[in-house]
Parts: C-alpha cells; structure tokens; sequence
C-alpha cells in the first residue's frame, strides 16, 4: 500500500513539473500510461498475497481439525466411538455402527385383594367345606424387583442394513441372562422394506411400543388380555407418500402369537399366524412421534394418529412333526367362559381366531390421549382346547361354547402441569368375557421425567373390580374374578 502512495504521489509531482515545464503532449502521455501499468502491477500483487494469506489460514484450520480428530480416530482401522445419548462404536464413514443401549425399572409394588377372610383360593373358590382348615391366598403383598433389566445392541452395516440385539436378565435363576428380541431390516425404498427375527409381533398400539415410553408404570389390563407379544417371522413395511398423509403400514407372517420362549421346532405352532397393521399420521406427524404416549416433545402444533389391525392364528393340535405326539404346546391363551361355574377362565386355543384392533391417539403443547379397542372372535376345537390356568388350581375346567366373542378397550390422557417434567396421568379400561364377567379398570397417576424416559420417576394406584388374568410385568397378582387394588412406584433409568 505504502508503495501505491508514493507511486501516485511521484505521478502528481511528475504533471505538475510537466505542466510547468511545457512538456509536448506525446511524452506526457507515454509518462502516465506507464504509472498507470506500474499501479495495476501493485494492485495484482496486492490481490496475490490476500489469497496466499487465506490459502495459509484454511489449511492452519485444516491442521487443527485433523489434529483434534485423531484424539478418538485410530488411524488404522478408521473407527471412531463416543456418546451421544447413547455409547457408539462407529467407522469414519459411518457406514458401520454399533450402539449400546441399557433399560433398568426397579419397582415397588403394593397389592390388595378383596378377600378380607383370607380363605379363599387363588381361583377364587373355596375347595374345603371346613373354613378353618384352609389354607387361603394371603389378602396383601408388597414386594421389590427388578421388573427389567435390559442390554440393547442396535446398529446399522453399509449404512442400510439395520440390526437389533437385546439380551435380558431374569429373576427366574433357570433362565439367567438370555435372547429376548433380535432382528434385522432393511428398506429397499421408502414404500418397502423387510425385517426378519424374534420381537414383538405388530398387533395394537400399546403392546409393540418400548416399556419405556409407557404413560403408566405397565400397560392396561385390555391390552394384556388381547396382546399378541414377541413371535419369530418375517415381516415388510414402508411408507406410502400420499402428498398430505404419509400412511405406513406392517404385515407379518409368524409362528404362532405369544411364542416368547425359544421352543424347539416340534413345540411351536407349526399354522403360521398372519397380523396386518395400517397407521395413518395426521397434522404432519409420523409413527415416531408417538413411540412415547406421553407429549414429552411439548407439541407446538396438534398432531394425531389413527391405526387398525386384523390379525389370523390357527393353532390346532395337528401333531406337525411332534415326535412326542403333544402337538403344539405354545398354543395362544384366551379367555373363556368355564362350564365349571360360568366365570372366566384361562384355555389354549385349539382351534382358530380372528382378531381386530383400532386406535386413536392426539398430542398438543404437553397433553396426550389415546383410545384403544379390541375385539376377538373364537372358533375352539374341543378336541384340541386345554385348559391353561392362570390362578393354579384349575377347577374352572371346560368351556361353555365353541365359538366366543370377547371384547375390550381403554382410554388414557395425560397433561404435563410443568411442561416435559412432570405430568398427571388417568386410565379407564374394560374386557368383556362372551359378553359377560365384566371386569374393569381404573387408574391415576404421576410421572417425573428428570431427564426425560432416561430418568423417570412413577407411581400409579389402579384398582380392578374382577381380575380375569394375571400378568407378571404389570403385577396383575390377586383372586381370580375378584378385585384388586395395586399401589406401584417405579424408577426408570437408561444410559
């Protein structure tokens, strides 16, 4: 710059010396042209040296950023690991990782039955004539556990290739640390895709989402009536763009419903079962928003979803290759009305089914609700039904009808009083038996989400007015066909 000035300074100097000195025109010319020539030479050079000093600070940024890299980058096998919500291991690329996932919930679970005498059965009979020599279920219990305790791998290979592993600890000592689910997908373009494995089969709404994104410390009593849970098969699903709705849907071919034990070839249900699932987000939404029920996300716009399900099981004793002739022992249980008394009780499917399912759900600025309903049709086969007691003595032996229509639904809401933190809960709910043995649900309670599902805190008191199953995860323990009152709080931890 200090040159351009002086080269400007002598070029004025040199016209006015010209002018006094009455130079001829032709060499005042050829004067300027040239300090014009010497000005642009400046310029260029000027011009040269500001992208040189730019060149010299990209490639300083450069330097540091691979420098800073390599802190977590082995330099061999271009692996780099870290933690964003979750531990990952992953390539450079990113076209291979793998990702761990953890789910403890340690409960607290107070329950009540109605049976103030305590000389009842768990069956809810009375088998002595003499009252005081029996030996009755115990009216209360309160216990701890660890109602899950969960290791999740999950990942993806050449980016496309999606896998889930998850290993779960039981109490049950005979069974240890196991297999629980495993699958892998993949989506060929977003209108289909495939998934093979063992997970939860995609009958309902509230059965195949996580336990971690529950409303509730579990899920209701309809649901666990009418739940189909984990099978092995294989399934395809996608999305189909209809401009404003984007409608996904599933269908699955599996080994029978509530095969959760990994049987042997001869003990499964060699009649594959079919379920088909159609959901339809509203207001821009998609399935993912509503994997929790609750509007942790604080919706700013409304957003709904409505689904439905059919699903087909036949599950007759036909013997496929059971070389000790028992036929299928993983055969689906329902319930039916017992010839014994007319009550509710517990049997095996022989025979076939044919279920459906609908759902409604809405979220808007920490308020969410869901709607849920059920409806089975049975055909039983009374050469392949057996009886399958929930309650132990099994007296209520035998149905009453081959062909049953059961019902049941439930409707919860949820509002957040201190938006994503804390939130006040209600549930009601129903099944009905043959139409009849009504049994029905009510619940209130609390969630704490102290950092999210990765940290919640919950409670609930429920009472049902005529327990018709039990259920080990959501502590359904009592009388048969008589009421219970549970009292249950729940800290939920993942990393």
């Amino acid at each position: 710059m200090k040159q351009l000035t002086c080269v400007l300074i002598a070029a004025a100097l040199l016209l006015a010396v010209s002018n006094v000195q009455a130079a001829n025109d032709s060499d005042l010319q050829a004067q300027v042209q040239a300090l014009q020539n010497r000005v642009q030479e400046l310029e260029a050079k000027q011009t040269d040296q500001a992208v040189s000093q730019r060149n010299a600070e990209l490639v300083r940024q450069m330097v540091a950023e691979m420098t800073q890299n390599n802190k977590g980058m082995a330099a061999d096998t271009g692996v780099t690991a870290g933690y964003d919500k979750r531990f990952f291991i992953k390539s450079t690329d990113d076209q291979f990782r793998l990702e761990f996932d953890t789910l403890f919930q340690f409960r607290h679970s107070y329950l009540h039955s109605d049976d103030g005498s305590e000389k009842l059965q768990s069956d809810g009979t009375n088998m002595n004539a003499d009252e005081e020599e029996v030996s009755g279920l115990s009216a209360s219990a309160s216990n701890f556990e660890v109602e899950r305790a969960r290791l999740q791998f999950s990942g993806h290979v050449l980016k496309d290739l999606n896998y889930r592993i998850v290993l779960e600890s039981d109490q049950d000592s005979s069974r240890g640390t196991y297999l629980y689910e495993y699958e892998l997908n993949y989506s060929f373009v977003p209108e289909f895709g495939a998934r093979l494995g063992k997970y939860k089969v995609p009958f309902g709404k509230q059965e195949p989402g996580s336990s971690a994104g529950l409303m509730f410390v579990d899920r209701s009593l309809a649901n666990d009536v009418f739940q189909w849970d984990r099978s092995e098969g294989v399934e395809a699903f996608g999305t189909i763009d209809l401009g404003g709705v984007k409608p996904e849907y599933r269908a699955m071919v599996f080994n029978g419903a509530r095969s959760n034990e990994n049987l042997p070839y001869g003990q499964n249900d060699n009649s594959p079962g079919a379920v088909g699932r159609l959901m339809l987000p509203l207001g821009g939404a998609n399935s993912k928003d509503f994997n929790n029920e609750s509007d942790i996300e604080n919706h700013e716009n409304p957003v709904a979803m409505l689904g439905g399900t059919f699903g087909y099981l036949n599950d007759r004793n036909e013997n496929h290759f059971d070389a000790n002739g028992s036929g299928c022992s993983a055969s689906m249980p329902f319930l039916g009305k017992s010839a014994y008394d007319g009550k509710c009780d517990v049997f095996r499917l022989g025979g076939e089914m044919e279920q459906f399912g609908a759902d409604a759900s809405f979220k808007y600025q920490g308020f969410s609700t869901t709607f849920e309903g059920f409806y089975q049709h049975t055909k039983a086969d009374f050469n392949d039904v057996t009886d399958a007691p929930d309650f132990g003595n099994g007296l209520r032996t035998g149905l009453m009808g081959d062909q049953m229509d059961n019902y049941g639904w439930y409707w919860q809401a949820g509002y957040f009083i201190v938006p994503k933190t804390f939130e006040l809960a209600a549930r009601i709910g129903g099944v009905c038996v043959d139409k009849a043995n009504d049994s029905h649900e009510y619940a209130g309670g609390w969630n704490w989400y102290l950092a999210g599902n990765d940290l919640k805190l919950s409670m609930d008191i429920t009472y049902i007015d005529d327990l018709p199953i039990q259920n080990s995860s959501s502590n359904y323990y009592g009388i048969q066909n008589n009421a219970l009152l549970m009292v249950r709080s729940q800290l939920q931890f993942q990393f």
